[in-house]
């Protein structure tokens, strides 16, 4: 798709952003599987070895994969904004006097007080790298002695955005990735050093866990230590910059205890599902064009949705046909003397969800109601757990997920 020219440019990044974030869960879960079976003593060698010989297989077609991506990137994407007066600064290119000044400016007001280096010192306490998080490792040379030293700068993307808009030059916009903006002033992050050369490194850990059902424990309190250790899962496989030296690869390596059987080389920009969030400063035709659902004439002459299905049965169809429906169905039984009763299924919800807070509204007017809540909805459950916990506060029954079941079915039922 992201090569399909009669899509418009942005949808065509959108779907390099999909490709990526879809790469980075694949070898959260599924390699984990593989490195789980490598693992266990108990397991038969034979079991092991066809273990390890599908994951040589996976990581030669992932890196076959990433070069066709970083193609599809560098020589069809890239050109294909230039065209469209929009460019996107990559590190070879030289930049802008003005830009350069704007940069300096906007890292020491937006990006420097976020920054926490980090000297890599193997035989020391190391540092730990956090799953889902871009790093800059940086190659220095101290000023006072030559000494060759590595440093570490973790992307502060929760302060800033990935991409940085800078001043547009008649009717050509530039942008910029935050990872050249800091790359740019690395000698005010390290005055007492010469910067060398820095590259992009990213972890990912082993985020699978597998609830046994033959146990009989408490589900959510199982769930939740498992969730926590997520965060500081094993390590299963460490992109980096295809241009690192190898030294400097191995040294990292050796470091952080990864094998290098599990590193992958990439190009110069990782984390890509940012590209998402790309911004477009050009002409909305370069994006594609978004729809409104369809409306329900019945429903919208009708002050009552009961009323309209009392009479006739209604399919609503999403995404072409708004979602609002079935929240003013649930905020009309929550408030409708006739209902006695609502019972519902929970996979995900929102932070902010107006289903769970149309139900509490049910609760606090005095109906039953009852939620099945789906724990193992991955990557969910500690939202979960915590809307659960809300939703016991205003007296709503609420159902856990059993352990051998995972229920996908989103159903509502009103009595």
């Amino acid at each position: 798709e992201s090569q399909n020219k009669k899509l418009p440019i942005f949808e065509r990044i959108k779907f390099l952003s999909i490709f990526s974030s879809n790469l980075e869960e694949f070898y959260k879960i599924r390699i984990s599987e593989y490195r789980q079976t490598i693992a266990q003593e108990n397991n038969e060698p034979e079991l092991k070895s066809r273990a390890k010989a599908t994951l040589y297989e996976i990581n030669k077609e992932v890196s076959r994969q990433m070069q066709d991506f970083f193609f599809i990137f560098r020589d069809e994407i890239l050109p294909e904004l230039a065209r469209n007066n929009i460019i996107l600064y990559q590190g070879e290119q030289p930049i802008i006097e003005m830009h350069r000044a704007f940069i300096r400016n906007y890292f020491y007001d937006e990006i420097f007080p976020f920054l926490q280096p980090v000297l890599i010192l193997k035989d020391d306490i190391s540092s730990f790298l956090r799953d889902n998080r871009l790093y800059l490792v940086i190659k220095l040379y101290k000023k006072s002695n030559a000494e060759l030293c590595y440093a570490l700068i973790k992307i502060p993307f929760s302060k800033v955005p990935r991409f940085i808009s800078l001043p547009s030059i008649g009717e050509t916009h530039y942008l910029m990735f935050i990872d050249d903006a800091i790359g740019y002033n690395l000698d005010i992050v390290f005055p007492g050093f010469i910067v060398d050369s820095y590259y992009s490194i990213r972890i990912s850990r082993d985020a699978d866990f597998s609830i046994d059902p033959h146990r009989n424990y408490d589900l959510v309190k199982e769930i939740q230590k498992s969730v926590k250790k997520r965060k500081t899962g094993r390590a299963n496989r460490m992109v980096y910059n295809h241009r690192m030296p190898a030294d400097m690869l191995q040294y990292l390596c050796e470091t952080y205890h990864i094998p290098e059987s599990q590193c992958i080389p990439a190009g110069r920009y990782l984390t890509l599902e940012d590209l998402i969030k790309l911004p477009n400063p050009g002409s909305p035709s370069l994006s594609s064009r978004t729809f409104s659902p369809m409306r329900v004439a019945l429903f919208d002459r009708s002050g009552s949705m009961f009323k309209v299905i009392k009479n006739q049965d209604i399919l609503l169809h999403y995404p072409y046909q708004s979602f609002d429906y079935l929240i003013r169905f649930l905020t009309e039984a929550a408030y409708d003397p006739k209902v006695d009763e609502i019972k519902i299924t929970q996979y995900r919800v929102a932070e902010e969800s107006a289903v769970v807070n149309a139900l509490i509204t049910a609760a606090k007017n005095g109906k039953r109601v009852t939620v099945f809540v789906e724990l193992k909805a991955r990557f969910d459950e500690e939202n979960n757990i915590a809307t659960s916990e809300r939703m016991k506060k205003y007296g709503i029954k609420i159902i856990y997920s059993t352990p051998g079941l995972k229920v996908h079915a989103k159903v509502a039922l009103i009595l």
